[in-house]
């Protein structure tokens, strides 16, 4: 699943959108996060999280020096790592990847097992709390409907509030959108 013209365009929309919140980005090197579900198998992942480092250096000079943290998020562990961007770019660092989507733990996954808040709340979270210096968050999830059947909306504005919800962009297969819609939602 690479990017297509019209989403890389949707992509430099978002990313355009983040960089200009008031505050949020003053120039010099640019941290971001790159928040990828392990539901992804490897070869969707790799190219699309290469395709994404891709689109943004083309984008603006800005991306030429970035500290890049790269998240993986599965339901038993959230695991993150400081990496190169090349050396995503180029995918080596999805040569140890593992997915733990329902092809590959043998469980059949239904839209019944979304509804549990726990990962999709404990991810957001975590970003509250871990990557609070990313000037730019991309969270890449296979099942948009994963993030829009959380029963607990207190929880998930609070958060998404102060600062995430302006710098998270959501990453689906059929759409790239901002984080405030999950906000709104």
């Amino acid at each position: 699943m690479s990017l297509t013209p019209v989403r890389n365009l949707q992509l430099h929309n978002q990313v355009e959108r983040v960089l200009h919140v008031p505050g949020n980005y003053r120039g010099g090197i640019l941290e971001m996060a790159i928040v990828v579900d392990r539901e992804f198998d490897k070869a969707t992942a790799r190219e699309l999280c290469g395709d994404i480092i891709t689109s943004c250096k083309k984008q603006s000079e800005v991306f030429r020096n970035v500290r890049l943290n790269m998240i993986l998020w599965g339901t038993e562990e959230i695991r993150a790592d400081a990496v190169a961007s090349a050396y995503v770019q180029t995918g080596t660092y999805f040569d140890l990847y593992e997915p733990e989507g329902p092809e590959n733990t043998g469980k059949e996954q239904t839209t019944e097992a979304w509804s549990s808040d726990g990962p999709v709340i404990e991810i957001l979270e975590y970003l509250k709390k871990f990557q609070a210096r990313s000037k730019l968050i991309f969270l890449l999830t296979p099942a948009r409907e994963k993030l829009y059947r959380v029963s607990d909306q207190e929880r998930l504005r609070q958060a998404l509030s102060p600062f995430l919800k302006q710098k998270l962009v959501l990453v689906y297969p059929e759409a790239i959108e901002a984080g405030i819609r999950l906000f709104l939602s």
